[in-house]
């Protein structure tokens, strides 16, 4: 079920406990939907990159400034998904000895491509040197019929937090969804969507900018993260035939193997 956290007046036009804040309306499923499709085709790739899941816990030891799980929330979410990934426990606990002594560190970078004039992508990194990547991966995507392009007005970006919840905690209680809108309410998040009452399974949407620190208080408030992410969903998607599916899933391969490649967001139906 989904519920937008706000309560409308619709003579204000604006949410009643954000009154200082831009409107934002309920968008409905289809919102949802775009986000399960784009993390459907993310996730189908990421099971079996443990390049990637190892830069995950790279990172999360970077900022949370321990390779300690005990320690460290973020490096801990990450374990976690290591091991519901199969990533072997000892090659988990080598990537932990290799980089807790790093000094050299990554950062995001994000970059943006049109592909023969009809696919939009958004790709993310984690690199310490962006500037090479780009310049080695240059000719194979001009090769491949795509350019540089700025495509951020054709996405929305949220901030995604699934997490999950003891329900037994509830049973004189609210119900979930309540639970969930009132946390939702006090911590800042702008909707939820309840996604299995049985098993407490619960997603949040928020801005980017407050995802670090919204999974952090959804966490002290009981809840276990079980990924947390800055996802696009593209506000319009395109049908490729047969033929333009099968060049452009080539094309998609050469991309994953640029180095310190995180993710790929299309508006590929």
């Amino acid at each position: 079920m989904l519920r937008n956290v706000c309560t409308f007046f619709s003579h204000f036009g604006k949410c009643a406990f954000q009154a200082n804040q831009p409107f934002r309306g309920m968008a409905g499923h289809s919102k949802w939907a775009n986000i399960k499709h784009t993390k459907a085709l993310k996730d189908g790739a990421r099971a079996t990159l443990f390049a990637k899941i190892s830069r995950q816990i790279r990172m999360a030891i970077q900022e949370g400034n321990s390779a300690d799980p005990a320690l460290n929330s973020l490096l801990r979410t990450e374990v976690e998904r290591a091991l519901k990934q199969n990533m072997p426990s000892g090659t988990i606990q080598n990537t932990l000895n290799k980089f807790k002594s790093s000094k050299i560190q990554l950062k995001k970078y994000r970059l943006d491509i049109r592909y023969k004039r009809i696919v939009y992508l958004i790709c993310i990194f984690y690199t310490d040197n962006f500037s090479g990547v780009k310049m080695d991966a240059t000719p194979m995507i001009k090769k491949s019929g795509a350019e540089f392009m700025d495509v951020g007005n054709l996405f929305e970006d949220f901030g995604l937090i699934e997490t999950r919840y003891d329900t037994s905690k509830l049973l004189n209680g609210p119900s979930l969804e309540d639970k969930a809108t009132n946390d939702a309410i006090e911590l800042g998040a702008e909707e939820i969507e309840v996604v299995d009452n049985a098993e407490g399974s619960v997603n949040f949407l928020c801005s980017p900018v407050v995802l670090t620190s919204l999974s952090r208080n959804l966490e002290k408030a009981g809840y276990t993260i079980e990924n947390s992410e800055h996802i696009f969903s593209p506000l319009n998607v395109v049908q490729l035939s047969a033929e333009e599916q099968k060049a452009y899933n080539v094309f998609i391969e050469k991309l994953r193997n640029i180095p310190g490649l995180e993710d790929i967001y299309d508006n590929v139906e």
